[in-house]
């Protein structure tokens, strides 16, 4: 059977579910039972577990069938039966953010077999969201789809994931709008789609596979952002899929490199490198890459985060829209994910540097958070900027001019309702280019006449874009300034 018969056999048997999108801050990291056992019947439940360890038969009162027949529990696991079956939860209810993992057993797949998680289950079986292990002719993959009136579309691409061993735990979870698919915690697919917003997790099969150690329930919000770990690339760059509800719809990518070799005395902190295009736009080239070729992680020793946005990231709060919510992203849970994660004193100051619309946000990141925030570098920006759309803003990045004029736009009150922790000591550097030297230079006078100490670069007549020489400017006067904070005043 060819790979493309395979899949094509599979898409009419197939069944189920769902998934994650951004709905609060979350943190996908919840604890699941270490030993399964079945629930008891109860109205709202958190989590349930089912391990099938019981007599050869139906699955029991806790689980209902669905159209295409009900599994059966066999030798302590799940099985299936010709053509698809599933079951679905139906001891409790829980919330439309949920979970569905199950456990590969020792039987190995065949044929067209698979086997699967499902979420959002709905009509008996006919829609919802499934994360399948699919042996695809001997060349197994984890699939993730959704059934919708008993049809079966693909979602994402499908991950080559060769044979699983016994005890690999396949996880699928809905949150909101986004659809995650795991391999033993790992992201293999992962996908934004908003058919379902509700019903039960359960369990798939096509074929005669079997299935152990069932576990499900809703997605728990504890404090943290949920940061799952992809790659390393060549240049040691690590690449997580993080999912946000104030910076969505749907997951982005946040890219960090670590030092390997640090110059020797130097105290190790964080720079945020703050991008100027939504995703990972290079328009203006790689502000991360810039930095590595410098080998700025090892000369100054720097953890470096760079974020991605789903719109122009302004690095505001948009009263109208709960998905653009990049000041609270950045402060709430950005910073605490680093600092949790990636310290290696805990005394690491929290650096920012950007151009263009990400100088202007780091300015109003410092100036609004000094708290969190030590030191920020913002070169070419508009600081005279007077209305939210005059250069072209995307209008989901403010919302409305009401909200930046009151909370974002660099006036003479802003700059002096926020100058007390900037008057003694050296937090901010700032530059003029060949775009914005007036802009640069308006706002260099009005930070002396607050009385706000600074360093101002003469302007340069560069192009707009990170890698045209400012960086390393920057870069060393705030290594300078960072020296007065070593022991964590800030």
């Amino acid at each position: 059977m060819t790979r493309a018969i395979a899949k094509n056999s599979m898409l009419k048997a197939l069944c189920l579910l769902g998934l994650l999108s951004v709905c609060c801050l979350l943190v996908l990291l919840f604890v699941l039972p270490k030993k399964a056992s079945v629930s008891t019947h109860v109205a709202v439940l958190t989590h349930a577990a089912d391990d099938f360890n019981r007599s050869a038969g139906r699955l029991g009162a806790d689980w209902t069938g669905i159209r295409d027949g009900g599994l059966s529990i066999s030798s302590h696991a799940v099985t299936g039966r010709t053509g698809l079956a599933g079951d679905i939860w139906t001891a409790g209810t829980f919330t439309s953010d949920q979970y569905s993992q199950i456990e590969v057993t020792s039987k190995q797949l065949t044929g067209g077999q698979w086997i699967g998680a499902a979420v959002r289950v709905q009509n008996g079986g006919r829609d919802g969201y499934a994360g399948i292990y699919y042996w695809n002719g001997g060349h197994p993959e984890l699939m993730l789809f959704k059934r919708s009136k008993g049809i079966w579309t693909q979602l994402g691409e499908g991950y080559s994931s060769g044979p699983l061993a016994a005890g690999t735990q396949l996880k699928l979870m809905a949150v909101g709008s986004t659809v995650l698919f795991l391999e033993n915690d790992a992201p293999r697919v992962l996908v934004t789609d908003s058919s379902f917003s509700e019903g039960r997790p359960g369990i798939m099969i096509n074929g005669t596979g079997t299935a152990g150690h069932w576990s499900g329930g809703h997605v728990s919000k504890p404090s943290g952002l949920p940061a799952y770990y992809m790659s390393t690339d060549a240049h040691g760059v690590k690449t997580y899929q993080v999912i946000s509800a104030d910076n969505g719809p749907g997951p982005q990518a946040l890219r960090v490199l670590a030092p390997t070799q640090p110059a020797p005395g130097v105290p190790h902190n964080f720079l945020y490198v703050l991008p100027v295009q939504p995703g990972l736009g290079h328009a203006y080239n790689d502000g991360l890459d810039t930095l590595r070729r410098l080998d700025a992680q090892d000369k100054y020793n720097l953890t470096i985060i760079e974020p991605t946005f789903g719109t122009d990231p302004w690095y505001a709060n948009n009263p109208e829209n709960a998905n653009v919510q990049y000041e609270t992203f950045m402060t709430r849970e950005l910073v605490p994910w680093v600092e949790k994660n990636l310290a290696t004193t805990g005394h690491e100051q929290n650096w920012l540097i950007g151009f263009s619309k990400s100088g202007l946000g780091g300015q109003d990141l410092i100036l609004k958070h000094p708290d969190i925030f030590a030191l920020a570098a913002s070169w070419d920006f508009p600081a005279d900027m007077s209305s939210y759309d005059q250069h072209g803003a995307d209008p989901a990045a403010y919302g409305t001019d009401a909200n930046f004029q009151a909370n974002y736009r660099l006036t003479v009150a802003f700059v002096n309702a926020h100058r007390g922790p900037f008057l003694k000591e050296n937090r901010i550097w700032i530059g003029g280019g060949r775009v914005l030297p007036k802009d640069v230079s308006d706002y260099a006078r009005l930070l002396t006449k607050e009385g706000i100490v600074y360093t101002g670069e003469k302007p340069l007549s560069i192009s707009h874009s990170w890698n045209s020489g400012w960086v390393p400017l920057a870069l060393a006067v705030l290594r300078q300034d960072s020296i007065k904070f070593q022991d964590g005043d800030v």
